[in-house]
């Protein structure tokens, strides 16, 4: 892929995540005042950045390893002539998440972030009830790598983004960014105890699956009109 292509990809990721920020909002908006407490202290910033770095580790290790099962996958597709088709597919995927979420296609549904995802309740785990109670920076930052790993299309979207970029780095990378695209309204949650209201986080959603959609054109773009071997098509 070329240094263009990547870019495009790497740029959609942030953004994607930057406009679904304000749906995250609504969903683990509640849980991050009660775990961090929605003071706007030295001590809560301090928290809440252990909290971030976490998730974002835990955000660049699934990009490492999507990159490096994808670029495998990929090698061997073209050993055997399918790495168009699975590019396409993998396009086709990502635009058809984007559609459902939006509602343009009927009797299909598309949560971003299934109900439930994000909930103050432990649900018995008393491991997690245990990091949510310690105090110290390291719980803080274990616990962000926890819910790094919460259930949410949003994210499962980007992580096949991710790992159509051929390299692990770069993988880890777009993944990152998209983290980081998550940032400022998850800051504005716990520095200033605001929760976004309805219409605007089902803004950010149809925002972030519009982003979606965008980011699969270009990756169809890629498939149809570019080669293999990186080469446009004549």
């Amino acid at each position: 892929m070329s240094a263009a292509g990547q870019g495009a990809l790497l740029a959609s990721l942030f953004l994607t995540g930057l406009a679904g920020s304000l749906h995250c909002v609504g969903m683990c908006g509640p849980i991050l005042l009660g775990f961090l407490g929605s003071g706007v202290g030295g001590r809560s910033r301090i928290d809440f950045a252990y909290y971030h770095a976490g998730r974002l580790w835990t955000y660049g290790l699934l990009g490492f390893v999507a990159g490096w099962i994808g670029s495998g996958f990929l090698q061997e597709s073209a050993i055997l002539g399918w790495q168009r088709p699975l590019s396409v597919l993998a396009a086709v995927l990502v635009i058809a998440g984007g559609a459902v979420a939006l509602g343009w296609i009927p009797g299909l549904r598309l949560d971003l972030s299934p109900p439930g995802a994000c909930r103050p309740s432990t649900g018995g785990r008393a491991w997690l009830a245990t990091l949510v109670r310690d105090p110290r920076h390291i719980a803080r930052l274990l616990l962000g790598a926890v819910m790094g790993l919460l259930p949410c299309g949003l994210v499962y979207a980007a992580i096949l983004v991710a790992a159509t970029l051929q390299n692990p780095l770069y993988s880890a990378a777009g993944m990152l960014l998209f983290g980081l695209g998550t940032l400022p309204a998850l800051s504005a949650v716990v520095l200033g105890s605001w929760l976004a209201p309805r219409w605007l986080r089902a803004g950010g959603t149809r925002l972030a699956a519009v982003c979606l959609i965008g980011t699969g054109v270009v990756m169809l773009a890629r498939a149809l009109w570019v080669s293999p071997a990186g080469h446009g098509m004549h």
